[in-house]
Parts: structure tokens; sequence; C-alpha cells
């Protein structure tokens, strides 16, 4: 099968041209990852807007739903489990209750603490939200078959197990 360049192949090839001395070899894989991550985001924020959520926000509703019935956590679980700083996911969980996604409650095992709980309406939206953000990821993933997803996984999950560790 004929391969048609890509913008990442000019781009290599302009730095083999200038700078010939340089392996620029790892561009081909960086640049398109960047790239893709590129396309990724304007998908997903496509699809999120017509929620009325951010990337952020649904992060947040994910993780409640993850976590089954009654969907509900604490500030410290919900910090773990998106991986952000505590103003940060106060924010969310301020902007989350303002449209009534999200109540907090007291912690029945805490008397300081709190339970950020998915409310029905946010309990509908993240349903929603999720099965859309799933079907653009797989319209994302289109080209690939099968064996080939499992491969990009396999190598992403190890590019990504080095950084994390």
């Amino acid at each position: 099968m004929f391969e048609q360049p890509d913008q990442i192949d000019r781009i290599v090839a302009l730095w083999r041209e200038v700078r010939p001395d340089l392996d620029a070899s790892s561009t081909e894989v960086i640049g398109r990852l960047a790239r893709m991550e590129y396309f990724i985001t304007r998908r997903v924020l496509q699809d999120l807007m017509t929620h009325d959520i951010n990337v952020g926000e649904f992060d947040v509703l994910a993780a409640l739903r993850r976590c089954g019935a009654p969907f509900q956590l604490s500030p410290n679980q919900l910090q773990t489990m998106v991986l952000i700083s505590s103003g940060a996911l106060t924010n969310r969980i301020n902007r989350l209750e303002m449209s009534g996604l999200v109540r907090r409650s007291p912690d029945p095992q805490d008397r300081r603490g709190v339970i950020v709980t998915l409310t029905e309406k946010g309990l509908n939206v993240i349903n929603e939200a999720v099965v859309n953000h799933l079907k653009a990821e797989d319209e994302l993933l289109e080209p690939l078959n099968e064996e080939e997803r499992l491969i990009m996984a396999r190598l992403l999950k190890k590019l990504l197990q080095a950084q994390e560790d």
C-alpha cells in the first residue's frame, strides 16, 4: 500500500536536509503522537460542548460514575483518580455543583470531610457523554484494525510506564 507523506514526514525531511548530522527519527513517533493529541482534544472538546462540560469536569463525572452506585467519593479519592491538585479539583467540583451535576454532603465517617455525589442530572449527563466519548475514540482509531490497536495500546503502555515509574 502506497502511503502519502504527512506533515511529520515533511518536517523530518527538512531537518535531514538542513542538519543531516541530527537523528530526527524520534520526531516520526513523538511528532505524530503530539499531532494526534491535537485531533483527539479537538474531537473530545467538540463532543463535550454538547453536554456543556469541559474535559476536567468530564473526568470528575466519569470517576464518580466508574465507582458505581451510589456514585460518590471523597475529594481525596477523586483527586487520586483524576490526578490533579486539590485546588483544581475544588474548582471543578464548584462548577459541577453550580450546574447541578454533583452535590456535596457531610461525610458520615469524618465530621470535617465531605462526600461528592453525582446527582440524577449528573448521572444522565455522564451516561450520555461517555457513550459519545467512546464512539469518538473508536472513530479516531478507525484506520487501525483490531490487531494494530492492540499493538499500539501495548507500545503506548510501555512508553507511559517508563515515564510514570
